[in-house]
């Protein structure tokens, strides 16, 4: 008796497993496979003539966009625009558009570019590290040798202990280790250069000794970020977003180090009072798109940098939530994408449990921005991640 049933099917991959399972015709695979992949694409700021032009293009490739509806008036300027169709349906909306007048050539472009699988970077380069992106997801372990830090404040305040856990978590499967100086953590105050220097220079120098590991400096000064390269750092985690110290995107250009360009409204000491958004994700997302611009403007080339949308870093309850249910959208951008969501006050405040009990809370956080399309996640519990990953990726990559 015939059957029917719902497939699980979250990629391109999937689609053309089950497709050639049948005994589909190889030559046809592809095809097929690409009119069973549903996208959906929000483009702004265009003018009401390119939203006409979308609309009935779409229209002509057997899908359709939604628009504001005084569009086909004239009566409104600019609009937001909704495309929505398979990735066949989008294929032909972009070759359509191509040679068009109102910048839609552009748009072409980029939806060609998803499409074909080109709009990631393919790699994060940091000095001698290169970092595949893709398949893997890389684990950064965290070293705060602050006395207030939110999670671990005063643990690794001393030179031996520092660098013995640092080690540790190299053993537990790191990738790599970022090491913070300045508390971060909401209503903290900045300290000086001397102070964060005496704190992180001995440790990543010993550190460097004992293991090649790609290390990263947690700091938005650029002085610190000199100090650390010449001391064997690799990477610039700078939580300002290159905002803080104009001084910053020489150093990371001169140095070749890689560069992770993380959003954050206002300053630590000020960014939980109050912090509002009309649409978190848009805000998050134009702030991103112009840093990353101004890096590259700057002479950044696009493979040093990675970006971060600043979990908890003047964000709501709800605002956290919604980054990690949304994560995916922040891959438009085209950078490899970084989560800080281990231990934070969202996960203590939804599950009512203290700083040292929200291990489950943090890979609950990470199922959903690996499955977003992660590519480097910060963590203070490095082998209980690892083993999680690897458990993720082993079930997910079996059709893949």
């Amino acid at each position: 008796m015939s059957d029917i049933r719902i497939l699980s099917v979250k990629s391109l991959s999937d689609i053309k497993y089950e497709i050639a399972k049948i005994g589909v015709e190889k030559e046809c695979i592809d095809s097929l496979s690409m009119k069973g992949t549903f996208l959906v694409f929000k483009i702004t700021e265009l003018s009401a003539a390119s939203c006409n032009i979308i609309k009935q293009t779409a229209l002509s490739a057997g899908t359709d966009a939604a628009v504001h509806r005084n569009v086909i008036t004239g009566s409104i300027k600019k609009s937001s625009l909704i495309l929505f169709g398979s990735l066949k349906e989008i294929e032909r909306v972009a070759e359509k558009l191509r040679g068009q007048p109102f910048g839609l050539d552009i748009i072409s472009e980029k939806l060609f570019g998803y499409v074909n699988g080109s709009k990631k970077n393919k790699c994060f380069l940091a000095k001698r590290h290169t970092f595949e992106i893709g398949g893997s997801v890389y684990t950064m372990g965290v070293l705060n040798v602050t006395p207030d830090s939110f999670s671990d404040g005063g643990q690794f305040a001393e030179l031996d202990s520092a660098v013995s856990r640092a080690l540790e978590m190299v053993q537990e499967g790191a990738d790599i280790i970022d090491i913070g100086g300045e508390s971060s953590r909401p209503g903290s105050d900045p300290i000086s250069q001397e102070k964060e220097l005496n704190r992180v220079l001995p440790i990543i120098e010993q550190l460097r000794e004992q293991s090649d590991i790609p290390i990263s400096i947690d700091t938005y000064k650029s002085a610190i970020a000199v100090a650390a390269l010449d001391s064997g750092a690799d990477i610039i985690n700078d939580i300002s977003g290159l905002q803080f110290d104009e001084n910053m995107i020489a150093v990371v250009r001169e140095r070749k180090a890689g560069l992770i360009i993380m959003h954050m409204k206002g300053s630590p000491k000020h960014m939980q009072e109050n912090p509002h958004y009309e649409d978190v994700i848009q805000e998050i997302y134009d702030f991103l798109k112009e840093r990353t611009h101004y890096a590259i403007n700057n002479g950044i080339e696009k493979e040093y940098i990675a970006i971060d949308p600043g979990i908890g870093f003047g964000k709501r309850l709800i605002d956290n939530y919604d980054i990690l249910d949304r994560f995916h959208e922040f891959t438009s951008l085209g950078y490899p994408l970084l989560i800080g969501a281990s231990r934070k006050s969202f996960i203590g405040t939804t599950l009512d449990v203290p700083v040292n009990e929200r291990l489950e809370g943090s890979l609950a956080s990470l199922a959903l921005a690996i499955e977003g399309g992660v590519a480097i996640v910060r963590v203070h519990d490095v082998k209980e991640t690892v083993r999680f990953i690897k458990m993720y990726k082993t079930i997910r990559k079996r059709n893949n």
